[in-house]
């Protein structure tokens, strides 16, 4: 039917076996653009083992996005035999310096056998994992190299294309000598991204203003909070666009942030506080009954852009929902639809069936009757969901893993988004750009981040801040209360 097409629904999720009988696939992220950077396994979708830490994924971003080619260094040792030949022959330096020089270098750049990133361009060395050489073939350590640089492409695409914030900066005699001797060999290729990731509109224009802002700090300061930044707005993107994914939030336009309430670590959690009852666990945010179904969810979104004729990208619901509203429903329009349906069903059912694995009895099969595209996607999605194997909910445990580093907190039965001494400081410089401004311009600051604090988490604020010296007030009464932070 016009502006409908079953061709890449079809091509994607139906495939022949070996006896040649065409089954269902179980997809969920077909297109050119992924929506999350996880995977149905959980040990290959896990972002971080006890080797690998912000600064590896952050390193292989910087290598990415800079178009490096140099080589991550992985061995102290063979770096060492790479320094002493390029001081030698490149820079004719006599033996006595080299030792010399090579001491200042570990004593710098070494610590505890890993790299010291010691300015912005060395991040480029840095290896996203410190494996040993004899564990680099071990099965469950490649597992976790290939969640890691999903996040490092994640990272990339809140960027602008063609983009380089990093610039040329000056560099001092040790730091140009150190990258010129470990500079790239002859035929190590410039890294490009695996993966495209959605990275909704508002985090993309807050994104460019916030690592500009960073990036023009003192090279010290970025070395230290790179990482960190990056990991705070992964975090913020994956949380905004996963509570967009929610049903509860589909007729709510993708113009700014949703607002959730976030705490601090070192406040009490009961199950009235606000970051608990309209925070992670909230029913139209992060809830585990949403979590649960996130592979569903993204399932029902990637069959649905299939679907449009001359859709290269990828929509979110609220773009589809949008879509739908200009086009005629129809006769035709039903009898699409509902092949649609009857399909996935039909072959999802068999495909469980089939498996040894899923003894669950299955639910019911649907009867199949919409009446407009809105019960379309409702109905789709309610498949997706009811039919979605026993074992996918374990896709949470990635986002899980990545919110556990910084952002999520859990306090008994309560899961809550709070940000540590060392974030919220970092913040508030990021939100106030240097500047001086009233407490209460702070919060509005924040709230453009969708974040939000309850009154007792804004008075923790107040007093932390006042207790370092950060916090100036104007009047007797307190009413003027000015902040200012420069990292």
């Amino acid at each position: 039917m016009k502006g409908l097409t079953d061709t890449e629904f079809k091509q994607l999720y139906f495939k022949r076996d070996e006896k040649g009988l065409e089954k269902l696939v179980d997809n969920f992220q077909t297109r050119a653009v992924k929506l999350l950077p996880f995977t149905l396994n959980p040990l290959s979708g896990n972002l971080y083992d006890n080797t690998c830490g912000l600064l590896g994924v952050a390193s292989e971003f910087y290598r990415l996005y800079t178009q490096s080619s140099v080589k991550p260094i992985e061995s102290v040792d063979d770096t060492i035999a790479v320094l002493r030949i390029e001081l030698k022959y490149q820079f004719k330096m006599a033996d006595e310096d080299i030792e010399r020089f090579i001491d200042v270098f570990t004593d710098i750049l070494f610590e505890n056998n890993k790299l010291n990133v010691i300015d912005p361009e060395f991040f480029a060395f840095a290896p996203m994992s410190f494996f040993d050489k004899d564990s680099k073939d071990v099965k469950k350590y490649a597992k976790y190299r290939s969640g890691q640089p999903k996040i490092a492409n994640y990272y990339l695409s809140m960027t602008d294309p063609g983009e380089n914030v990093f610039g040329n900066a000056p560099r001092d005699l040790f730091s140009q000598t150190v990258i010129d001797c470990l500079r790239k060999e002859d035929g190590i290729s410039i890294p490009t991204p695996d993966d495209k990731y959605l990275i909704l509109p508002f985090i993309k224009a807050s994104f460019a203003k916030d690592i500009k802002w960073l990036v023009n700090q003192n090279s010290s300061v970025v070395v230290k909070y790179l990482p960190l930044f990056l990991h705070f707005y992964a975090c913020y993107s994956l949380i905004q666009t996963l509570a967009f994914m929610n049903k509860n939030n589909w007729n709510t336009p993708i113009a700014k942030p949703l607002p959730i309430y976030y705490m601090l670590t070192s406040e009490k959690v009961t199950a009235s506080a606000d970051g608990v009852r309209k925070g992670w666990s909230a029913s139209n945010l992060l809830a585990d009954t949403f979590l649960d179904k996130m592979s569903s969810y993204a399932q029902a979104l990637d069959i649905l852009n299939l679907l449009f004729e001359d859709n290269e990208g990828l929509m979110t619901y609220q773009e589809i929902k949008d879509r739908f509203a200009t086009m005629e429903w129809d006769d035709e329009a039903k009898a699409f639809c509902e092949y649609i349906l009857n399909e996935y069903q039909t072959r999802k059912r068999t495909l469980l069936e089939d498996r040894g694995t899923e003894t669950n009895a299955l639910p019911p099969a649907l009867d199949i009757d919409v009446n407009s595209y809105e019960e379309f996607m409702d109905t789709l999605l309610e498949l997706c969901i009811k039919l979605q194997s026993k074992d996918y909910p374990r896709m949470k445990h990635a986002m899980y893993c990545m919110a556990d580093i910084r952002l999520l907190m859990r306090r008994r039965e309560h899961k809550v988004l709070a940000f540590d001494e060392e974030l919220l400081l970092f913040l508030i410089a990021m939100v106030t750009k240097g500047e001086r401004v009233r407490l209460d311009e702070l919060y509005r600051r924040f709230e453009a981040y969708g974040i939000l604090f309850s009154f007792q988490t804004k008075n923790a604020i107040s007093e932390y801040l006042l207790n370092l010296n950060l916090l100036e007030r104007k009047s007797d009464s307190g009413e003027a209360q000015y902040v200012r932070i420069v990292l």
